[in-house]
């Protein structure tokens, strides 16, 4: 019990800084060229923050939990059917929000 919640800590951890990360390139280059955050742009994005996080948790898990690959993965699938979801409606909400409070124009969705 003590080895999952070492896990889940150290990923929410990498989740973290990789949000900062990941956001701030993917901004960057929506600026850079010239595109909108349109509903498929939007869906790309959460899947590239999650196959990121997956890039560097995996490793991980599987170090710590001494598992292989196939293990470590049917691990985080969970992880995956509920943040991939929840990481494109948490963007869109602050979209929405930094735009509403902080005026910046919103971007076609």
């Amino acid at each position: 019990m003590t080895d999952m919640g070492v896990v889940t800590v150290v990923i929410a951890i990498m989740a973290l800084i990789w949000n900062m990360v990941y956001n701030a390139m993917f901004d960057r280059f929506l600026a850079a060229s010239g595109k909108t955050k349109t509903l498929i742009m939007r869906i790309w994005h959460s899947i590239g923050f999650e196959l990121g996080l997956l890039v560097m948790a995996i490793p991980f898990v599987m170090w710590w939990l001494n598992i292989g690959l196939w293990e470590a993965l049917v691990l985080d699938i969970g992880l995956i059917l509920f943040y991939l979801p929840y990481a494109y409606i948490y963007n869109l909400v602050y979209d929405t929000l930094r735009s509403r409070y902080w005026g910046r124009q919103p971007q076609e969705c």
